[in-house]
């Protein structure tokens, strides 16, 4: 098996609007996830992932300079990861299809294998 790490991301307004959903609702969406990693999880293929704060830094460069985060020129948020165990990119493909991120119109998961150092 390889792992496979997947980076959610939809739109600043998108995550900002998440931020002000209801209790019920926000408990509600979680239990899509949950349920979601659930499945994964009783196939062993489930690793470590995690939501992400907004806010960020970003460090650029040689001359190393800061900036803050997210910008409001940007397209998309990373709103989160989470790493995978798959054979191939197909089955990741496949095990990403059921994420919660995609029942939103601008939310997207981005597929990446990761290389072994060493």
């Amino acid at each position: 098996m390889k792992d496979f790490m997947l980076v959610f991301r939809n739109s600043l307004k998108s995550q900002e609007s998440f931020a002000t959903q209801s209790p019920e609702q926000m408990q509600a969406e979680m239990a899509l996830w949950q349920a979601w990693m659930g499945k994964i999880a009783e196939k062993n293929q489930l690793g470590d992932g995690q939501p992400l704060f907004p806010e960020g830094k970003v460090l650029r460069g040689p001359k190393k300079v800061l900036t803050d985060g997210p910008y409001i020129e940007a397209k998309d948020v990373v709103g989160g990861y989470m790493i995978i165990k798959a054979k191939d990119y197909a089955e990741a493909i496949e095990i990403s299809k059921g994420c919660p991120q995609l029942n939103g119109e601008d939310g997207t998961v981005e597929i990446r294998e990761i290389m072994k150092m060493g």
